[in-house]
């Protein structure tokens, strides 16, 4: 029996503006500072072998408006798993003096694995088709990233080749195109308090247009409180904390689809990011250079 399905292929993250160079490498560079990104998301923690996700990023500021970034992401689900390592660049325009336009490419691949030998059999003859797959598939993606103090806009599309997942051993399955467009605004309501709404679109061949909306209000800009919603998807209740050089996150998601709701599926999602000083970007510079 032979039949066609659709599926979520990559990961959903609902902190995505502290992981952002995991979907654009235009971000590499953008904060003018060392960072480091941890974030761990449980998807339906309560089912087994239910989606689980480990991502870590770097992004640097280096001389002559370049930006270095490394991002890898783990992926495990039911006899699945896949791990994408890249390596970002981007390079900073200064399109006036308070907006910049970065611009990026991402190389690397995504080593993919499968065990269908621990699907369940109901017969005693082997089954030709429960053969492991193993692959490398390389990868190219770009992005762009507009900043300003008030706002940013990104769009990339962090992996354009659209490659089978196995040779036509026991399945037929690619990884598709995942096209990201994104945009929030960080506005003073009080000398205390700044409001930050932002949103993010994502479209993949075979599935509707998904948009998060998120509405996030932040103290100082060191206690970040918020809600998110995913269309037809989930709700999300969004924290982050921010001591000195480290930012730690924390993200409950419960889905809104009434079918799955009183399923008990809930999402965690903890992010941790760490910010060291890095080189001042030449704008930077030559300022300091008039007021001396």
């Amino acid at each position: 029996m032979a039949f066609l399905s659709f599926g979520q292929q990559e990961s959903y993250y609902s902190l995505y503006r502290y992981t952002m160079n995991v979907i654009n490498p235009a971000y590499a560079g953008a904060e003018n500072s060392n960072s480091f990104s941890f974030n761990s998301r449980q998807q339906w923690s309560s089912v087994q072998d239910a989606p689980s996700t480990l991502a870590f990023s770097y992004s640097s500021a280096r001389k002559n408006n370049v930006g270095l970034g490394i991002s890898v992401v783990s992926d495990k689900v039911f006899v699945e798993q896949q791990t994408s390592a890249n390596v970002d660049f981007s390079y900073r325009l200064q399109t006036n003096e308070s907006t910049q336009l970065f611009l990026g490419i991402k190389a690397g691949g995504n080593f993919y694995n499968a065990d269908p030998t621990k699907l369940n059999s109901y017969t005693f003859s082997p089954d030709p088709l429960k053969q492991s797959i193993s692959k490398f598939n390389p990868n190219i993606g770009v992005g762009a990233f507009l900043k300003s103090e008030l706002f940013w806009i990104s769009l990339s599309l962090p992996r354009l080749f659209n490659v089978k997942r196995d040779l036509d051993i026991a399945i037929t399955a690619k990884d598709r195109v995942h096209s990201y467009l994104g945009g929030g605004v960080d506005l003073s309501m009080t000398p205390n308090l700044y409001f930050k709404p932002s949103l993010m679109l994502r479209k993949v061949k075979g599935l509707p247009l998904t948009t998060d909306i998120s509405a996030i209000f932040s103290w100082q800009n060191r206690l970040d409180f918020g809600l998110s919603y995913r269309t037809s998807s989930a709700l999300s209740l969004l924290s982050l904390v921010s001591v000195g050089k480290f930012k730690i996150g924390y993200a409950y998601e419960v889905p809104t689809v009434s079918s799955l709701s009183q399923l008990n599926l809930k999402v965690h999602e903890l992010v941790l990011r760490i910010q060291l000083d890095g080189l001042k970007n030449d704008a930077e510079d030559d300022l300091k250079l008039e007021e001396e």
